[in-house]
């Protein structure tokens, strides 16, 4: 008779007090690393990839290091169990259930794999924001055409390129493993696509009226793009501007447009109306021209170099899924971004030898800010279909960020129907401040992390920080994951700001 002992429900029989005091925060930085799990395994709805899977552990094993540095700072080389080895073991658990997913395929079947799950998170994006429109679900449509063509002509079944044969039409024992996991990731997304495909087709009646006007109003905007700054003027904007704002803020408190409580329609509405504030800044940036013999014609210069850039690595289908090259083929334009955005001061760029007095009554401040705007959002594109969670540094900075768009979008809504916001908009720069104050050349590192290097005498002296981050791309693994997405998250809430102020001026 054997007995078998395992260690997934002893948390409870050691309590936290019996915790070295040195070891605490691992604990602590345990127990939140768990949580961060669960986290991504729900917002994936269980589609992880091995990029995933990697930056997960590289993140653990240096909570491991850390912890096994406290034990032969207490113990030497014998030390008793506590619970910090409780919490790890239940971990691990959750590390190798995922694993054990991603082994099932077979390998020639993985390139699909990440594909399908890039496809997901970009369905599953657009269904939580609540805004899309016909041409979000249309794009989606055509990236799962070929996949669906594809199973088509093997039987139903996925099937790699290599495995195929014009000499042996049938599969027979040739179906490589891992088919169950990939139909049910393929059905999913074609019930999310469906899902947001309804919502443009099942319109409720009281919004139809509003659809219309939008898609009018987006035609013009358009007409106004192909014609040039000759054939519009503010004049001719300004009312529409107007028209949009009062939409926006015409809102139910649940986000539903023309007091409908249908439960269909609204993603498309709100989905138009983003277009048309889109196509209205751009207009409106075009109108604000940076002349040749401008104080901002070399930063303005530089900012279309990063864009075109952006641009170029968004079109090659060779850097598509592969994160490393992906990142390398980024990271010195990001550098070069960061450095640009330093000449911003309260939103503002101030050229050398300028104050900011005279740099707010530049030309072409609006499209300056507008282009910054295009390149972060070029980043995200490019790197949301294979970009890694955001690291369990960067989590309170996320959530932080996400609570104060969500408010800035409310003060935009109230600006618009004449209430003053100066207050509101004020607390919520002095988060936003909270948060640059985060960067250490140029990266985000998160709160306590910052912390420790205020404190700290100099880089060599930082106790339990990383001080690789310190050195600029000397070393990526040092680096909290989703740099690109809280930068992304900082410019929309900037463009917010600027938007709210604007208008508070009118």
């Amino acid at each position: 008779m054997y007995t078998i002992t395992t260690f997934t429900t002893v948390e409870f029989d050691l309590k936290k007090s019996d915790v070295p005091q040195n070891e605490k925060p691992i604990l602590d930085a345990l127990f939140k690393f768990r949580q961060s799990l669960q986290t991504l395994k729900k917002d994936s709805l269980g589609a992880v990839t091995l990029a995933d899977v990697n930056a997960k552990a590289a993140e653990l094993g240096q909570i491991v290091r850390e912890l096994k540095q406290a034990r032969e700072e207490n113990y030497g080389d014998f030390y008793d169990r506590n619970r910090c080895d409780d919490v790890l073991d239940t971990i691990w658990m959750q590390i190798f259930h995922i694993w054990d997913k991603l082994v099932e395929l077979h390998a020639s079947l993985y390139p699909t794999y990440v594909t399908l799950v890039a496809l997901s998170r970009s369905a599953e994006a657009l269904r939580r924001s609540g805004a899309w429109t016909a041409a979000d679900v249309d794009s989606l449509q055509r990236r799962l055409a070929p996949i669906d063509e594809a199973v088509a002509s093997t039987e139903g079944k996925f099937v790699a390129n290599l495995a195929r044969s014009d000499a042996q039409p049938s599969l027979g024992d040739r179906v490589p493993m891992g088919q169950a996991v990939l139909a049910s990731l393929l059905n999913r997304i074609h019930r999310t696509v469906r899902f947001l495909a309804a919502d443009g087709e099942d319109l409720d009646e009281l919004l139809a009226p509003l659809k219309t006007e939008l898609d009018g109003m987006l035609r013009q905007l358009s007409s106004f793009e192909q014609q040039g700054v000759e054939g519009y003027s503010a004049e001719k904007l300004a009312p529409i501007s107007k028209r949009l704002h009062q939409i926006d803020s015409a809102k139910g408190p649940a986000g539903n447009f023309a007091n409908s409580d249908a439960k269909t329609g609204h993603a498309t509405i709100a989905g138009l109306l983003n277009e048309c504030f889109d196509k209205v800044n751009a207009l409106v940036a075009n109108l604000d021209s940076v002349s040749s013999d401008s104080p901002l014609y070399q930063t303005y210069r530089a900012l279309l170099a990063v864009h075109s850039d952006l641009v170029r690595i968004s079109t090659n289908q060779a850097l598509q899924g592969d994160l490393a090259r992906l990142s390398l083929a980024l990271e010195s334009i990001q550098q070069r971004l960061e450095d640009l955005e330093k000449q911003r001061v309260d939103g503002i760029f101030v050229p050398s030898g300028h104050t900011f007095e005279a740099a707010v009554k530049l030309p072409g401040q609006a499209t300056m800010h507008k282009l910054l705007h295009d390149c972060h959002s070029q980043i995200t594109k490019i790197v949301d279909p294979v970009s890694l969670p955001v690291g369990e540094a960067l989590v309170s900075t996320y959530e932080l960020l996400v609570k104060q768009r969500a408010v800035l979008r409310k003060l935009r809504a109230w600006a618009s129907a004449g209430w003053d916001v100066k207050k509101d908009v004020e607390q919520v720069e002095a988060e936003l401040r909270k948060v640059e104050t985060q960067r250490v050349r140029g990266l985000f590192v998160g709160p306590s992390q910052t912390g420790q290097l205020a404190a700290a005498q100099s880089a060599e002296l930082v106790a339990g920080v990383d001080t690789r981050i310190l050195e600029m791309g000397s070393d990526t693994d040092a680096v909290p994951d989703g740099q690109a997405t809280i930068s992304a998250l900082m410019d929309e809430c900037d463009s917010l700001v600027w938007q709210v102020r604007c208008m508070a001026t009118e």
